[in-house]
């Protein structure tokens, strides 16, 4: 876990996390995660930051280890479990929309097949041949 975490002056960081694990900047963007340079205080950490730095810059900013340390937790193991319900259902209820689908497809098919049968009609082609 990072020292900086155990810090009791520090203010808490509120960052958005997609249920993919996608971290987001202020802008609503997908932060990139870079590699501190050595002019900072951790060099060769990692971090995440605003992809529009340096020209529309957010000013957000959170290093990759403090992010990490709180999906170990077991907060995040719940939110996992709660996904992976949440996606079970969805997968149920694709299966079911997709059983539906299929039936329809079907009796679309018959009643094509079956005006198909009527609509057809027959021409009797005449010639009549004067001379």
């Amino acid at each position: 876990m990072s020292t900086s975490t155990s810090s009791p002056s520090r203010k808490p960081r509120i960052f958005k996390v997609a249920t993919d694990g996608k971290i987001y900047c202020n802008h609503d963007m997908v932060a990139i995660c870079r590699v501190a340079g050595n002019r900072s205080t951790r060099p060769s950490h990692a971090f995440y930051g605003c992809p529009l730095w340096p020209s529309m810059d957010c000013k957000f900013f959170i290093w990759k280890e403090d992010v990490d340390a709180i999906f170990a937790g077991h907060e995040y193991r719940k939110v996992l479990e709660l996904r992976n319900n949440a996606l079970e259902i969805k997968i149920a209820n694709l299966e079911v929309e997709k059983m539906m689908l299929e039936e329809e497809n079907k009796n679309l098919k018959l009643k094509m097949a079956k005006s198909t049968f009527v609509s057809k009609k027959y021409y009797i082609i005449c010639i009549v041949i004067v001379g």
